[in-house]
């Protein structure tokens, strides 16, 4: 099994030391020339729950990069699409592309394969949650592996034999779940995130070191989510899908119970390391409000859901930022959910 990372951020070179770990062979594409020439000369140094140093395996080119069975993509959200458009052409019959923290990375890749006629069938699945925590330093030449997840969970259309086989290296726990439009609605982050940046934006805009599970998030910012979560699965179910509440999806993560949502990210003790954002371009905002609580309005708007929480939410976020809202899945994405299911 060879694997290709696509995406040399945080997290992707979190999947490159832990792959690099367990000896498992791999190259990473790296578009960014200034990163690209320091890991050319300079080893990667990796600190945490991962203690390493290692000289990355870089892929010369994006053909070369999809020459591996394994295409694990750790872009942005909002650059799935592209990231899509981009490999097609090279992509070869059995292979698997897999979206990490899918946020609807699989439905996207799924129908521009569909509409391409030399498109060749290769397997698409993507995961509910990203595996990695971790931090790269602002000089690229060390990452903090602050955590892994316990539990995975993933959806794949096309033969899944070799995703199934990589992800059970990754988790001791990994759950398939019944399609896309599961893990994407799965995800923990975006109604997490976008909810406490609303309620500490003053302290991003500023620039406070403040710790984003700490003090600021009380029982009321909590219960907030709580209520966004509600109609998260509401959307589910008029989907057909039963989906878990928030709070036994974190616990899943730890293998713990805790009683409460609160309780679940006020004492977890990989999210205790999480800081805040310092500044509005950070993809709590950019990435998990257009791309994955965006999604939640685009579907509850479609699918006749009332969601106020998480209407209010996205609206009173795009208009303190000065940025429009702007529908993030169409009904050309709906048909493909639903045929999916």
């Amino acid at each position: 099994m060879k694997i290709s990372i696509i995406g040399a951020g945080a997290t992707g070179l979190a999947a490159a030391a832990y792959l690099h770990l367990i000896s498992v062979p791999f190259t990473i594409y790296v578009r960014n020339e200034e990163k690209r020439r320091l890991w050319e000369t300079h080893p990667l140094n990796v600190s945490g729950k991962v203690n390493t140093s290692l000289y990355l395996p870089m892929a010369r080119s994006l053909e070369e990069a999809c020459e591996a069975d394994i295409l694990l993509v750790f872009t942005r959200a909002g650059d799935h699409e592209a990231v899509t458009e981009e490999v097609m052409p090279y992509m070869k019959k059995g292979q698997c592309l897999l979206f990490l923290n899918g946020c609807w990375g699989a439905v996207k890749a799924y129908r521009a394969f569909q509409k391409s006629p030399g498109a060749v069938p290769i397997t698409i699945g993507e995961t509910a949650n990203m595996p990695f925590i971790a931090a790269l330093s602002s000089d690229h030449a060390s990452l903090h592996f602050k955590a892994m997840k316990e539990e995975i969970a993933y959806s794949a259309i096309g033969d899944e034999t070799l995703l199934s086989e990589l992800l059970h290296k990754l988790a001791p726990k990994v759950t398939r779940v019944s399609s896309p439009a599961a893990t994407s609605l799965s995800a923990t982050n975006p109604i997490i995130h976008v909810t406490q940046c609303l309620f500490n934006l003053s302290r991003i805009e500023n620039g406070e070191d403040f710790d984003f599970f700490g003090a600021p998030l009380t029982k009321r910012t909590a219960a907030f989510m709580e209520e966004c979560d509600k109609e998260r699965l509401a959307i589910g179910k008029a989907l057909g899908l039963e989906l878990a509440p928030l709070l036994a999806t974190l616990n899943s993560f730890r293998g713990t119970r805790a009683e409460t949502l609160y309780e679940a990210l006020t004492e977890n003790p990989s999210y205790q390391a999480v800081k805040g954002p310092q500044t509005l371009t950070s993809r709590y905002i950019t990435e998990d409000l257009p791309c994955g609580l965006a999604s939640l309005l685009d579907l509850s708007d479609m699918m006749h859901v009332d969601c106020p929480h998480i209407t209010a939410l996205v609206y009173t976020m795009a208009l303190y930022l000065r940025q429009p809202y702007r529908p993030f899945l169409t009904l050309q994405d709906l048909r493909v959910v639903k045929g999916l299911k």
